[in-house]
C-alpha cells in the first residue's frame, strides 16, 4: 500500500492519485514501506489535442497536450481568453495509467460535460441547455396544517434557472413521466435562446428517480461534473463560454 501524503489514506502500490482527496501520488513520489520509490511499466496514453470551438464557425484554436497534466483557464496551460465566467484554473486534465481524465478544480461556475446518453440526476445536479443554467431541486414536503393553494398532482422535483450574478430565475415543476425541454415547444421552453433547440432534451421522472437525455439537440446537453471523468474521443466540455473539443488518437 502507499499511504497519500495529503489525507493519509492508504492506496494501492502504483496508483498514479489519490483514491480519496485525487492528489497526484506521483508527483510525490510513490513510497514503498521501505522508504523505495515503486516503478510501474508506463502504459501507452493517446495523442491528445484540445480543440477551441467557436460559436461562429470560425477557425478553431489547438493545443496538444505534451505533459502529464494540464490547467484549463484564463492563465492555465489551454488559455481560455476573454471570458469573465472562466477562471485562472478551472479544469485539470491528466493522464490516470492510459486513460485521460478531467476533473473540476473548485472553480465557481464548474465544468460541464455533454451527455452522450441517459444519465441520473440528483438534487443539487446542474444542466446546460444552451444559455440556460439549471439546477435540480427537490420539492418541499407540504406543510401542516395544509395551506390553500393551487392543486398539486404530486411534484417531487423542479429545475430551478440560475440567473447571472448568482440569482435564481424560474423555477420549472417536474411531472411524472417525460419533461420536454425545447425553444418553443414543449413542458419547459426557453423562446428566447437562439441555442436551445426546438427538442432539445427530455427529463423523465419515475417516484423519486430523475434522469435526463439529450433529444437530438444542435448544442448539446451538458451536466456539471461532481467527479474526475474519463475522456473519450470527441468529448466536448462547456467551461464559462467555451466548448472545448478533446480529440483523442492511439499511440502509433
Amino acid at each position: 500500500m502507499s499511504q497519500c501524503p495529503h489525507c493519509m489514506t492508504d492506496n494501492p502500490l502504483g496508483a498514479l492519485s489519490c483514491q480519496s482527496c485525487g492528489l497526484r501520488m506521483m508527483s510525490w513520489g510513490t513510497m514503498l514501506a521501505t522508504g523505495e520509490t515503486a516503478t510501474t511499466a508506463t502504459q501507452p496514453r493517446p495523442l491528445v489535442t484540445v480543440r477551441v470551438v467557436r460559436a461562429d464557425g470560425g477557425p478553431e484554436a489547438a493545443f496538444g497536450l505534451k505533459k502529464d497534466e494540464a490547467l484549463v483557464g484564463s492563465a492555465g496551460d489551454i488559455l481560455l481568453m476573454d471570458d469573465p465566467f472562466v477562471a485562472r484554473a478551472q479544469a485539470r486534465l491528466y493522464f490516470q495509467g492510459g486513460a485521460l481524465m478531467v476533473e473540476d478544480v473548485g472553480a465557481a461556475n464548474g465544468v460541464f460535460a455533454r451527455l452522450r446518453g441517459e444519465s441520473w440526476l440528483t438534487p443539487g445536479n446542474e444542466v446546460r441547455c444552451g444559455r440556460q443554467r439549471l439546477v435540480l431541486e427537490p420539492m418541499a414536503k407540504a406543510c401542516e396544517p395544509p395551506t390553500w393553494g393551487s392543486p398539486d398532482p404530486g411534484y417531487r422535483a423542479r429545475l430551478v434557472q440560475m440567473l447571472e450574478g448568482g440569482r435564481r430565475g424560474d423555477a420549472f415543476v417536474l411531472r411524472e413521466g417525460e419533461n420536454l425541454v425545447g425553444r418553443e415547444v414543449g413542458d419547459i421552453t426557453f423562446p428566447g435562446d437562439g441555442f436551445v433547440s426546438g427538442r432539445h432534451a427530455v427529463v423523465s421522472v419515475s417516484a423519486d428517480l430523475v434522469k435526463i437525455r439529450d433529444a437530438g439537440s444542435s448544442n448539446g446537453t451538458f451536466l456539471r461534473l461532481g467527479a474526475p471523468m474519463q475522456i473519450n474521443h470527441g468529448d466536448h466540455l462547456l467551461i464559462g463560454r467555451h466548448l472545448l473539443k478533446l480529440d483523442l488518437v492511439p499511440p502509433a
